[in-house]
């Protein structure tokens, strides 16, 4: 009996290391991985396409999902300014709410996610593209140190 425990516990921590130096392998994205960014209704994606570019975000952007390595999906939310705001404040700038996710197409392991409140934007939708773009350069010339 103590001989298979001896085991079982010898085992453990032998595969353990393994299992968790992949699962941080799984939450890397490394330099040149191909991206593929899904739709969304209203453009946003355009707007993080854009951003990526802009950014110089090294990764490659691809238009054919089973070209990608990842997967980024997003949804975002837009408050315009009210006519009082925009009369007696002379401000026009909107509320914008953004989150990306994105996904290992091969493991299907969400390895990045962010979301960006921006309560006075006055580039709208551009400017939380440009924090998801910002933050995803940061987390992938991080992982390269």
């Amino acid at each position: 009996m103590r001989s298979v425990l001896k085991s079982f516990i010898l085992t453990a921590f032998c595969i353990l290391p393994i299992l968790a130096a992949q699962s941080n392998a799984d939450m890397h994205i490394p330099r040149g991985a191909r991206l593929f960014i899904s739709p969304v209704e209203g453009g946003y994606d355009i707007y993080l396409a854009a951003a990526i570019i802009n950014k110089k975000v090294p990764v490659v952007l691809v238009t054919d999902k089973s070209k990608a390595d990842f997967e980024l999906s997003s949804v975002t939310e837009t408050e315009r300014a009210g006519w009082a705001k925009m009369f007696f404040m002379g401000s026009n700038a909107s509320a914008e709410q953004a989150s990306i996710k994105i996904v290992n197409l091969k493991t299907d392991t969400i390895v990045y996610g962010y979301n960006v409140n921006k309560s006075k934007s006055v580039r709208g939708k551009q400017s939380s593209s440009e924090a998801c773009a910002k933050h995803l350069k940061g987390k992938i010339e991080s992982e390269d140190r």
